[in-house]
């Protein structure tokens, strides 16, 4: 079962990295041309915010279920601050955690906003933080496109 949610995990990875492509895409160039928040934007925001939550409970799901994690959490002063364990026990943890909690933000404040513009300046700003999260999370450690086996050379 670990695995096959790892997969799902780490291929559910590009769908939302395309929505939050898409999304951020469409709030620049609305913010910035003045355009109308269209269906199109609200379909867009709501579902990169599906895949948001589909790749959270997975992680959460893998969080509790992982080697690395359990290991970690069992013995945390047998592992450096360099070591896997202690990257997806904690630093990955708590990175995807705020990216998600930004991009839920993003798309709730959004909602309350009166205007087009600042609907889509809102989502902008907090779906380009969430996304810096995530790149410079996963980037550093080799994990945006490759996998933990490519990434620790195993």
């Amino acid at each position: 079962m670990y695995a096959a949610l790892d997969i799902i995990h780490s291929y559910n990875r590009y769908l939302l990295l395309a929505a939050l492509a898409f999304v951020l895409f469409r709030s620049i160039t609305g913010w910035l041309g003045k355009k109308p928040y269209e269906k199109v934007d609200n379909i867009g925001a709501a579902a990169l915010l599906g895949f948001t939550h589909l790749q959270l409970l997975l992680g959460i799901i893998l969080y509790f279920l992982s080697p690395r994690v359990q290991a970690a959490l069992a013995n945390w002063s047998a592992f450096d601050g360099k070591s896997w364990e202690k990257y997806f026990a904690m630093e990955h943890a708590a990175s995807m955690l705020i990216a998600v909690v930004l991009i839920q933000l993003g798309r709730t404040f959004s909602k309350r906003a009166t205007t087009d513009v600042q609907k889509h300046r809102t989502i902008a700003t907090y779906t380009l933080v969430a996304l810096l999260l995530i790149v410079g999370t996963l980037a550093h450690k080799g994990l945006l496109f490759g996998n933990l086996a490519d990434a620790a050379g195993n």
